[in-house]
């Protein structure tokens, strides 16, 4: 699979996702945004980037604290972007707009925005450094960026047995994408190549509870493991998902099934 296949693949499989994604058992995304935004030093006059902004989570929560500015998003999933203005205008929110765009190919012209945001959103590009170094050129001198991702061993041990039970039916995972960032070094080493300062890497535990095993099922489903469920035959996926629940119910002692989610929020500055 060549680099534009693959880019369609995650183009598709979100597209397919998108009307899923803001699922309680997914709440990790929301809680996540509110957080990653409550980072960053805003006046309130800024225009920010939002890159890969799906549904739009981190975007709503910019544009609240933008009284005077405005947001920007972009992803290239058209599907994910209909929810977010969507839920943009239900909400009332005029200071934010959303705009199909490639991460790696941004047509904004240099210095145009005063921050960048990127969540669970870098490690899905083969080149993050020279990814990021397109955003940051974006960015007006001393502007922020922040990225975030998975931290080692989340989703675990629930991702293990799954990833187990699919290649028994003979469909072969690619490597996680998400852990070629999920170590406050390698986050630090990536802002860095990308010509940032200041850089500070730190981490926030927001794993709860999935009522059952179904709750794990809207993770799979609605998300981008969807792309492996979608090698299964309609026989096989049936099957599969009776057997996986059943090892996914072992793990409920009493409290419902844990969800391990660890995310890690590295922030940066332009020189200048």
């Amino acid at each position: 699979m060549n680099e534009n296949q693959r880019k369609e693949l995650i183009r598709q499989t979100f597209n397919t996702v998108a009307p899923g994604y803001d699922r309680a058992a997914l709440r990790f995304f929301p809680e996540s945004a509110a957080h990653l935004v409550s980072r960053l030093q805003l006046a309130g006059d800024e225009h920010v980037l939002d890159v890969a902004t799906g549904t739009g989570a981190v975007a709503m929560n910019l544009a609240h604290c933008l009284p005077r500015g405005r947001v920007t998003g972009i992803d290239m999933s058209d599907g994910m972007l209909r929810q977010a203005a969507g839920k943009a205008e239900g909400r009332g929110l005029g200071n934010v707009a959303f705009q199909v765009m490639d991460m790696t190919d941004l047509s904004f012209p240099p210095e145009h925005f005063h921050c960048a945001t990127a969540a669970f959103a870098l490690f899905f590009v083969e080149d993050m450094a020279a990814c990021l170094r397109g955003i940051v050129e974006r960015l007006k001198p001393g502007g922020q960026v922040l990225v975030s991702g998975f931290a080692e061993g989340s989703f675990s041990p629930n991702v293990d047995l799954f990833l187990a039970r699919i290649q028994s039916y003979g469909v072969e995972p690619p490597p996680l994408s998400w852990k070629r960032l999920s170590n406050e070094a390698l986050n630090h080493a990536l802002l860095a190549a990308a010509g940032l300062k200041d850089i500070q890497v730190t981490r926030r535990d927001l794993s709860y509870p999935l009522a059952d095993a179904e709750g794990w099922w809207e993770v799979l489903w609605h998300a981008g493991f969807r792309s492996l469920l979608g090698q299964l035959s309609a026989t096989d996926l049936e099957r599969f998902r009776t057997e996986h629940l059943a090892e996914i119910t072992a793990l409920d002692q009493g409290g419902g099934v844990p969800l391990r989610i660890e995310v890690l929020y590295a922030h940066g500055r332009k020189p200048g």
